[in-house]
């Protein structure tokens, strides 16, 4: 069978198209849905950039008497609070995050330090949790906050470094952002 000039030019574009025509854009992987946990209320995925890391405050519970575990169960002094936070690193390099130098802020400008008993229980990161060039990571903080708190923000302390000569170059980089854990 011969094809014709404009059968041979139509055949050529159906397979060119088949290979990536209409693609609009680089690939991306699909979200990887994850169901909201018993008593936990999704966020709307706000994030903050602090050098190569990306944060997102995922979800977050308030409330909690006590924790269980496999070894232990702790009672809160307050109640914990549990935020679900996800980084991404878009660098070259490798970034360490300590989840300890994490601090949940109060709509009373409270300031709270993750709770060594609740993450313990719960098995959390030991720091320093080490993000791989491309590697997302997502973990629990929890935190003892006193009982009639309402929770603002979390605020992320991250590393600031950066593979980019353009970003070592720039002064005031601070390595602390708030990411609202509201609306």
């Amino acid at each position: 069978m011969r094809l014709t000039l404009p059968a041979t030019v139509l055949a050529l574009l159906a397979l060119a198209c088949a290979t990536g025509c209409g693609s609009g854009g680089p690939a991306a992987y699909p979200e990887p849905r994850q169901t909201v946990r018993e008593h936990e209320r999704a966020l709307p995925g706000k994030n903050v950039r602090i050098g190569e890391l990306t944060y997102t405050a995922l979800a977050l519970t308030t409330g909690v008497i006590a924790v269980a575990g496999s070894h232990a169960d702790v009672m809160a002094k307050g109640r914990y609070v549990r935020v679900r936070l996800q980084i991404v690193n878009t660098g070259r390099d490798r970034h360490d995050v300590d989840p300890y130098k994490q601090r949940l802020v109060t709509t009373a400008g409270a300031v709270v330090a993750p709770s060594f008993d609740a993450m313990n229980t719960t098995r959390a990161p030991i720091p320093p949790v080490t993000l791989a060039r491309d590697e997302v990571r997502a973990f629990d903080l929890w935190f003892d906050a006193p009982a009639d708190a309402k929770v603002k923000a979390l605020r992320v302390l991250g590393d600031a470094s950066s593979s980019r000569l353009s970003e070592q170059l720039k002064a005031g980089r601070t390595g602390t952002a708030d990411l609202p854990l509201t609306g």
